[in-house]
């Protein structure tokens, strides 16, 4: 039987590093859960990802007994985090995420009864912990991770009754959606003061409800940086990012 580290890491405040994933591929995802990362987040909002292509990349990374096999859902519903979880997840992003009461139902559908609404029947969900049926469900509640995005201007306004919702794991910063709801320019070269005052509300509030933080990051200078901010939960880099700037080195290297 395995157990969730990464809830262990973040409940103990320790720094969680991973690695975004985009490309819809089990056999990459495979590769990079062998190095050394705390966790690996598949991107079901923005990637073209289908059912079975999420369950077989929930599997390998499960299966390298490393990196916690994590699933950005593509919106906040019931279907979604059934999905994501039901493949063996541990656990989901819901993006989006503007509400006290968003945020509990992200928690209801992410909990079997008596704690929330989530369905039992999958023979998929365990296998990425080594639990059988009967022991997932047992043990789910106190193992998965539901998790949501902080990224407009509305939930700047509700984060003191958002942060306030019992159940939520941890609140991610997506800084480009962010920027954007601000009226800001999300690809500028230096922050906006607006932004940089946004960020520091979210870190001021998270660490007056005890809330672990994560954010998403360009590259592992800025991971390091924003580890030393006082966020627990970043990704060093994606697997989109590394594959076509690596490409576009050697291409430069070689001319």
């Amino acid at each position: 039987m395995k157990t969730n580290r990464l809830k262990q890491q973040l409940a103990s405040e320790q720094p969680c590093r991973g690695l975004w994933l985009g490309v819809p591929s089990p056999y990459s995802a495979r590769l990079l859960a062998r190095l050394g990362l705390d966790w690996l987040l598949i991107d079901a909002e923005h990637a073209p990802l289908d059912a079975g292509t999420l369950t077989q990349m929930v599997a390998a990374i499960a299966e390298a007994d490393g990196p916690a096999p994590l699933v950005r859902i593509p919106q906040a519903s019931l279907e979604n985090v059934k999905q994501a979880l039901d493949a063996g997840a541990y656990g989901v992003l819901a993006p989006m995420i503007n509400s006290a009461e968003e945020a509990r139902q992200v928690v209801r559908w992410s909990k079997f009864p008596p704690l929330g609404e989530r369905s039992f029947g999958s023979a998929y969900a365990g296998l990425s912990m080594d639990l059988s049926m009967s022991e997932y469900l047992r043990s789910a509640n106190s193992e998965i991770l539901c998790m949501i995005q902080i990224e407009s201007q509305t939930a700047l306004e509700n984060l003191d009754s958002i942060f306030g919702v019992v159940g939520v794991d941890l609140a991610f910063v997506g800084p480009v959606d962010l920027s954007i709801s601000l009226g800001l320019d999300p690809l500028a070269e230096n922050p906006h003061p607006r932004f940089q005052e946004a960020i520091e509300r979210i870190l001021r509030t998270g660490r007056a409800y005890h809330k672990p933080l994560g954010i998403y990051c360009s590259n592992g200078k800025a991971a390091a940086d924003r580890i030393r901010q006082g966020f627990q939960f970043v990704n060093l880099t994606s697997d989109i990012s590394s594959l076509t700037h690596g490409v576009e080195t050697e291409r430069t290297a070689s001319l």
